[in-house]
Parts: C-alpha cells; structure tokens; sequence
C-alpha cells in the first residue's frame, strides 16, 4: 500500500488488563496490519466489551477471523478500515456475525461474498441485527437471499455495489421491522412491485441511480404511510404521478428527479403534502402549467428544484396576483420553466418575501430588465446567485457587502466595463462567470484583490488591453481561468511562469503576442489544461510545457493556429488531448511523446518530415489522429490498423507513397478517413465496406472542473437520513475538438459535437487505378465520398445508389466510363454531385429530385454525354459504311515507308526539343518532372528494399 501517512503499529494485548472496557474505539489512528498479527482475537476475553470502532485505519489483511471470537460486541463499526484501497478486497464469508450484535457497519471496504451467523439455525434466526450497513463495497445479488432470516432489521443499507437484476421484493418481504432502506447506486432492472407495501414500518427508502422503470400507479407506494423520505432520482420510471401520493402526509423528502414522468403535477400532491421540506422534480417530461402558489400553505419547505426536463412545462410564480407564501426558502431553482407572461419574463416577486435563500438558480429564464437590489438587500447569507442564460443587460448594483461565493451570469445581454470595486461587495467570491456578454474596456487590476476566487470566467465577451500582470501567477487560489474569445493583447506569457494552484488556463482566440517564457521557480506546474491556441505567440514550445503536470494526471495542451516553430520537446506529460496544428514545427514527429492516455492527437498543418513513427503503434486510446498536411514521406504504416478506438484519421496533403493498406479495413469505429493529396498507388481495397462507424459519441462536452458548494449542502441534508444529492457544482467547458474536412466542394472546419454524426473517405488527388470496388455502396452512413483526380476506370457502381445518407459524392478527373446509373436518383440527400472530365456517356439522368439542382459543370469534360443540362441533344452517331472503311484500308496501305519513318523520327526529335526547353524555361512544369522522378525512385527504392527483405526472411527461415 502507498501512503504518505505512517502507520502505527499498535499491540492489541494492550487492552487485555482493561476487564470491564465495555467501549472501545481505536478510529482514525492509521493502524496498521500488526494489530492483527498480534493478538485481536485474544479481545475476545474482555468479556463486557459491547461497542468497537475500529473505522478508519490502514489494516489490509483479513480482520473477519479475529472479529467471530468477539462474542459480546452489539456494535461493530469497521468504515473504511482498509484505508485508501478502493477494489474488491476481502471475502467475508468466513466471518461468522456474533449473535449479540445489533449494529454492524462495514462501509467503504471493497468486501465481497455473504453473510453467516455463530450458533445453530435456530439462533441464526433469532438474530439480534438491528442495523446493517454495508454500502460502497463489491456485494453482488446473491447476499440479499441470506439476509432474509435477519428479520430483526430496522435499517438496510447496500447503496453502492454490484447488485442486478430484478428488483428482489419477495426477498425483502420478510423484513416487517425495516425501517431504513437504502438500495441506491446499484444496478436493478423491471419494476417495483405492489408486495412492497407489505413493509409497511419503512420510513426512509432510496432507489436512486438504478434502472428501474414502469409507473407509480402500482408500486405500493401509496400504501406507506410512515414515509417520511422517499428517493427515486435517477432511474427510467414513466407515466403520471399518482394522486394517491397525496395520502403521504409524513413525507419530508421527495425526490423523483431525472426520470421520465409525463403529464401535469397533480396539484392535490402538492396542496396535500403539507410536511414537504425538500421536493425535486427535476429532469422529466412533465408538460403544462404549474402553479407555484400551490406551496403557499407549506411552513416546512426549504428545498425546491424543477429544472431541465422536456421544456413543455411553465411555472406560473406570478398567479394569483399577490400571494404571499408561508414558507422560507433555502434553496431554490427554477430553470428554463418560469412561463413568460405578456411583459416579459421578471423576477418572480414572491421571491420579495424570502429571507433565507441560499442558493438561487433562475437561469435559462429569457429573464429581463435588471436584477432587482432587494434580491441581496433581503438575502443576507446568499451563497449561490445562477442567472445565466437571461435577459438582463446590466451588471448587478450592489451596494452592501455580501456573502455570495458563486455568482453566474453568463449568457445575458450585460454591456459597459467589469466594476471596479467588486472586492468591496463579494470579498468572499470563489466562483465567477461574466462569459458570453457584451462587456467591454480592460480587466481591472481590482481582480487581483479576490483572493479567495476559484474559478474565474471571462470568456466570449469584448475585453481589451492588456491582462493585468500577476492574475494568474499572484493570484494563489485560481484554479480555473478563462480569458477566451476577447480581443486581449500583449506578452502575457513571456515572463516567469509559475503558480502552486492553477490548473486549468484557456485564452484561445485573442490577440497575445511574443515567446513563451520559461519557468524558472523550479516548482513544477499543476496545469492539466492549457489552451493558447489562435493567438500570434511565436518562438518554440518551452520545456515546461511538456512537464507541466503530474506524470498520473492526463492533461490538455491546445496550441493551434500561432506561429510557433522549431521542435516539440520531450517530456513527462502524459498528453490526453495534444493539438499544435496550424504552426512551423518541423523535423520528425517526435517518439518521446507519452501516448499512454492519449485520445486526441493533432499535429497537422506543420512542416514535419520523415516517416509516421512506430511510436504511434501505442495510440491504443486515441480517438482523433491529424497529420495532414505536413512533408511526411514514406508507406502508411499498416499498424494503423491496429488503433481499434480510432474515429478520424487525417493524413492528407503528404507525400505518402505505395498501395493503401487493407489493415486500415479493420478500423470498425472510424467515421472519417483522409489519405488525400499524396502519391497513392494501386487499388481501393475492396474491404473497406467492413468500416461500419461508430455506435456510441465520443466528442460531446464534458464536465472538467468541480466546485464545493460549501458547506450549505452538508448543513441542509445533515436533517435527512438519504444524503447522496451531489454535493458540487460543476463548470463545463465547450470541447476543444477542431479538424478540417473536405465536403460539398468546400474545405470546411467542423468542431464539438457535430463531429459525432461526421462521415466521410476522401481518396482524391492520388494515383489509384483500377475500377472503384461494388462494396463502397455497402458504407451506407457515410456524408461524403470523394475520389476525384485519381486514374480510375471502369463504371460508376450501381451500388452507390445504397448511399442513403450521402450528401458529397465527387468521381471527378479519372478515366470512368459507361452511362450515369439512373439508381443514383434514388439519393435524395444529395447536395453535390461531380462527375465530370471523365468518358462518359449516354443520357443523363431526369432532372428531378436532387438531380434537377446540379448543374452542366456537374457533368462537363465528358464529350460523349447528352442531355439535359448540357446542350448536347441525344441523337443517334452514323455508322461508316463497308466501302469508305475499305477505301480507308487501302490508301494507308499505299504509304511509302521510307517516308514515314523518316517523318516520325523528325517529329520525336522536335518533340524531345520542345520538351526540354519546357523543362529548361518553366520552373513549374521542371518541378511536375522532378517530382515524377523522385516518385519514381521511391517506389523502386521500396520494391528493392521489400525484394531484400523477403530474400533475408526467406534465407533465415
């Protein structure tokens, strides 16, 4: 076990003088396995000890066998007695339950196996248990059928482990004294059948974050009527809500968020659950107007949330006109469902007689005018203020000193600069987000005085000038800034680059200038996520940046489009997402890069050279992998193949040589291939209909930071027996994927999500010949085929017409020939379509559907096509008769040899000549030839180099 604590290797004879020790509690010591070793099970003489904690220490070896010779224990509290080790441990079969023992926990362990009891099955039955925790541990299923006899149960908790399967309710029956039952974080399937109202003394119920589905109507929940907390959060339960939920008049506690209930909330659920101090409805499919006043008569409530869901229900907070609630709220969110009404969408006013909020969330409201001061006037301890995604267009006029530690209003339409003296008002701020306004002028150096701040965003608005030195190097509690999407200027990175706590650090697309400094603290960074990409930073890439976390933390280095040069260092970083594209780097690609996490690699739009390095064979995570568009030479390397997670492969704009390997053929889960703009030979692979896309996303946005709500969330969920609400916030930031894509004609760039339903095999612009292989029309997801400017003969494939989903096919400049097939009308999503400088021939197709969009420069260079809309008409060509062919015959028979020849021989000569003083004169057509015969050289180059390895192999064999 690795630790940074020392264990103490405690004695457990120590105790064996203390005859009447009838409490013993040895918790959060770091003892270590010698407690064991020497002598736990001789406690078992101190013949009155009744209660021991041993909860919290570093005791890896199997405990069970000492703790069954401790006959008079009634509590037995073991939490987290094996320390860090989260994985299954130990097996607690064996362990035999003392049958006095009333209490046991055996929380956060990894254990594993069942349960048995000391003394014969009638004791077995007479078992004294009383409450049995054995959450966060490796249980699975076949423990709940041995729990069946401990009948004495008031409280059972098994929340996260591996339990499956149906919803073990027959077992259950036969607790009729359960009082607590806690069956969250597992993996339970089907309903919940009627028979659980036979547990009819069941207070507190959690079924949270399982798979549970079916109604309420016939779950026998109605029938609790002791119910004082029930959680259903997280599962697949459908339908209405039943009335009869109403009778629950005890209930404290109701959380049935993130489901799939639809209709209306009845009304009489809410008016008749008077307890109610915590409600959730959150993430559903409820629809139509609900009325907030309903909790007008509510003295209890503190806890209300309804947000996210189907957006097809309104909350009306303004009806009727002037009631007054009895309640005091101290959390409250109401997002993207306040009905708008004929003014607008405002605060809603009953909020004018809370006193007690401490987190308010109104966001995605369409909220206007200004933030009323009464808001924070009346709320002294306001924590948490959400009003992102409204209306509103000023910043919010404080004129008090508050306690709001996160303050969210992005996505508003605030204009004029950031206030001076914000430290004056939030001193203890430690979330802040002013993205996506319209703010202007420059970051005040007023910034620097937040010294409590976390997360600081300031993204997507109008900044300008210079960043106020010191912001994030002075600033020792930042751990999140984000300055993107402004018109920032200056040398920002150019001095000493140090900071104990700053991890993430993003500003992209803005005007920063020079080289990057070096780190000259000798203290190594903590950044994970470094984003400098489309600025004008110049100079080469500093060591630093490739050991700028721990060598176990994946981090993200984005530097795109700047003018960066020379060569990527080496180092320790285990890059997860590494993105130097649109740059001067060159030389090869460096080996020394840490693959191991890697999922996103773009190093394309750079002047490196040589061949792909085999170190990419350990690209065994990656998602995303971009070299286009450098001076890479060389055959593709078939371990490409092999990248079994790879979903975009780049390569175009090189100067790759040789056949395309049939092992890219195995890349099941790639929706885009690129090899275009290089020197390609041979065939297409007939095999490249086994490419049948992804079946999952990979490129949706992602949670990267947590922040601590504080300790609001601990205080107001101490009351409730079921605690496991998330206790952070989270700050999402949009995904970093970009690549470049041919499609339609159009060179575009294609970023986020949308990468997900991308689908495209560009080929064009190399040497391939051959005819194009009938199994391209089995790849019927793909968006986009492009094989144009290669040496292509043969058909167009009638298999193309199975390309549903196309919407860019592009057969342009080959050698293709026959007719366009009239199956291709059948393409109805087709939005480009070039065929032409071919040899083709025959009539068009009609002119209708899609067809009817494309024009004559769709079919041009093909002399022999008619129709419309060319202006060839189809008409019948005239056969030559037998005697003109005859006389033909003849005339060429009549030649004088002699003159031919010497005709011909003339005409190479002057040929040769013309050729050579083209070569000579015209820089362009020289370098088309020396390029044909450096071409040339490589491919005998690799045939001799492939001919003296077979002989090699073939000798040593």
């Amino acid at each position: 076990m690795e630790t940074d604590v020392k264990i103490w290797p405690l004695n457990a004879s120590l105790f064996l003088n203390f005859k009447e020790l009838r409490r013993l509690d040895l918790s959060s010591n770091y003892i270590g396995n010698t407690f064991v070793s020497s002598g736990l099970e001789r406690l078992s003489e101190l013949k009155t000890l009744e209660n021991f904690n041993l909860s919290y220490n570093f005791i890896e070896t199997n405990i069970f066998p000492s703790l069954s010779e401790l006959t008079s224990l009634k509590i037995l509290n073991l939490t987290h007695v094996n320390g860090y080790i989260m994985e299954p441990t130990h097996d607690i079969s064996e362990f035999r339950i003392p049958e006095n023992l009333e209490v046991l926990d055996l929380t956060r362990n990894g254990y594993y196996g069942t349960l048995q009891m000391q003394g014969s099955e009638e004791t077995y039955k007479l078992s004294r248990l009383k409450s049995l925790n054995l959450a966060h541990n490796y249980f699975n299923e076949s423990l709940i059928t041995t729990l069946t006899t401990f009948t004495s149960l008031k409280t059972l908790n098994l929340q996260v482990n591996s339990l499956s399967g149906p919803f073990p309710s027959q077992a259950l029956a036969s607790f009729h004294h359960l009082k607590l039952l806690d069956l969250s974080f597992n993996n339970f399937v089907g309903s919940i059948p009627s028979t659980i109202k036979s547990l009819s003394s069941l207070q507190f119920v959690s079924f949270a974050y399982n798979s549970l589905n079916g109604s309420l109507y016939n779950d026998g929940f109605c029938d609790l009527k002791n119910l004082h907390e029930l959680d259903l959060n997280h599962n697949m339960f459908d339908g209405n809500l039943p009335k009869c939920l109403s009778g629950l008049s005890s209930l404290k506690f109701f959380d049935i968020s993130s489901n799939q209930f639809t209709g209306i909330i009845p009304p009489s659920v809410i008016v008749n659950l008077t307890s109610l101090e915590y409600a959730d409805f959150s993430y559903n499919k409820f629809e139509g107007s609900f009325l907030f006043s309903l909790f007008s008569n509510h003295t209890k409530l503190q806890f209300f949330r309804l947000e996210g869901g189907s957006e097809k229900i309104e909350v009306e907070t303004e009806e009727p006109i002037g009631w007054i609630p009895m309640f005091q709220l101290k959390f409250l969110a109401l997002s993207n469902c306040i009905k708008k009404g004929p003014k607008g969408s405002v605060v809603p006013s009953f909020l004018l007689h809370q006193h007690k909020l401490r987190v308010l969330d109104l966001s995605h409201n369409s909220l206007e005018g200004q933030v009323p001061n009464w808001l924070l006037k009346n709320n002294k301890n306001l924590e948490v203020l959400i009003l992102k995604d409204n209306s509103f267009r000023d910043v919010i006029h404080m004129r008090n000193k508050s306690n709001i530690k996160e303050l969210d209003m992005s996505g508003n339409h605030i204009t004029g600069t950031i206030p001076e003296n914000l430290q004056s008002f939030i001193p203890h701020i430690k979330y802040l987000n002013f993205s996506s306004n319209e703010l202007n002028g420059v970051i005040p150096t007023s910034m620097l005085d937040l010294t409590e701040l976390w997360i600081l965003d300031l993204s997507k608005n109008k900044l300008s000038g210079e960043v106020p030195k010191g912001l994030f190097t002075n600033l020792s509690s930042v751990v999140v800034l984000k300055l993107s999407n402004n018109t920032l200027y200056g040398n920002v990175l150019s001095g000493n680059l140090s900071s104990d706590s700053l991890e993430t650090l993003q500003l992209d697309n803005n005007c920063f200038t020079g080289n990057i400094g070096v780190n000259t603290s000798g203290n190594s960074m903590r950044l994970s996520v470094l984003d400098i990409s489309e600025n004008h930073f110049t100079g080469s890439i500093p060591s630093w940046m490739s050991k700028m976390c721990l060598y176990y933390h994946p981090c993200e280095l984005v530097a795109r489009n700047n003018r960066l040069d020379g060569q990527f260092p080496c180092g320790t970083t285990s890059f997860e997402f590494l993105d130097i594209s649109q740059n001067s780097f060159s030389g090869p690609i460096p080996s020394c890069i840490n693959l191991k996490y890697m999922t996103h690699l773009y190093l394309g739009s750079n002047r490196f050279t040589g061949l792909v390095p085999d170190a990419f064979q350990n690209l065994t995570n990656v998602l995303t992998l971009d070299i286009s568009q450098n001076y890479l030479s060389g055959r593709i390397p078939e371990f490409l193949g092999e990248l079994s997670n790879l979903r975009i492969l780049l390569m175009g704009k090189n100067n790759f040589i040789g056949s395309i390997p049939e092992k890219l053929c195995q890349l099941n889960n790639v929706s885009l291939i690129d090899i275009s703009s290089n020197f390609l030979t041979g065939l297409i692979p007939r095999c490249l209909n086994n490419i049948t896309g992804p079946k999952q996303s990979a490129f949706m946005q992602k949670d990267t930071v947590a922040y601590d709500v504080d300790s609001f969330w601990s205080d107001l969920l101490s009351q409730y027996h079921i605690r496991h609400i998330n206790l952070f916030g989270s700050y999402q930031f949009e995904t970093r994927d970009e690549i470049q894509f041919t499609t339609k004609n159009n060179h575009l760039t294609y970023k986020g999500n949308i990468l997900d339903y991308m689908s495209g095999l560009d080929l064009s612009s190399n040497k391939l010949t051959g005819e194009i292989p009938q199994e391209l029309g089995m790849l019927t997801h793909i968006l986009a085929l492009n094989l144009s400017h290669n040496k292509l003969s043969g058909p167009i494939p009638v298999s193309f017409s199975n390309l549903s989903q196309i919407e860019s096919l592009d057969l342009s400049s080959n050698s293709l020939s026959g007719k366009v097939p009239s199956e291709l009308i059948q393409l109805t999503n087709l939005g480009v379509f070039d065929v032409s400088y071919n040899n083709l021939s025959g009539r068009l197709l009609e002119q209708k559907a899609q067809f009817g969009t494309f024009g004559k420069e769709s079919y041009e260079g093909n002399p022999l096509l008619c129709g419309p809309p060319l202006e060839s008409n189809c008409t019948t060509t005239p056969q030559l008769s037998e005697s003109s062919t005859k006389k033909d015959t003849e005339k060429w028979a009549d030649i004088d040899k002699a003159s031919f020849y010497g005709s011909s021989c003339s005409t190479w000569f002057v040929f040769m000549l013309g050729f050579v003083a083209i070569i000579y004169i015209n820089p362009y057509w020289r370098r088309r030839w020396l390029e044909f015969v450096e071409e040339c050289m490589y491919t005998c180059y690799y045939f001799l180099y492939d001919f003296v390895r077979y002989l090699y192999k073939l000798f040593h064999e």
